[in-house]
């Protein structure tokens, strides 16, 4: 299936230039990354019942990909060692 959508998008991109006698002389690429958050309960349950933070869940979740994609450790992506002391208290594993 990826191989598929590539060649479909090297096919466009080949068809946009005439295979490559037009030349590109500015291009941007975007790349979207989404993530979603299961938990066993309701929102609200999560929260009062099983005494756990989703946001804490959440930003854990994305300091791992934004760690991946830019090839940062997730210290060096948080704004300051504060914001790095209360991260390491919920997710050691991060910064080990």
């Amino acid at each position: 299936m990826q191989k598929k959508e590539r060649n479909k998008a090297f096919d466009l991109l080949d068809a946009l230039s005439r295979s490559g006698s037009l030349p590109i002389a500015c291009a941007e690429l975007h790349v979207f990354v989404a993530a979603t958050h299961c938990f066993e309960n309701s929102l609200m349950a999560t929260v009062i019942q099983d005494n756990i933070n989703p946001i804490e869940k959440m930003e854990k979740s994305m300091l791992i990909v934004a760690s991946t994609i830019f090839d940062l450790s997730p210290a060096h992506l948080l704004k300051n060692e504060q914001e790095e002391e209360r991260v390491v208290k919920y997710s050691p594993a991060l910064f080990e």
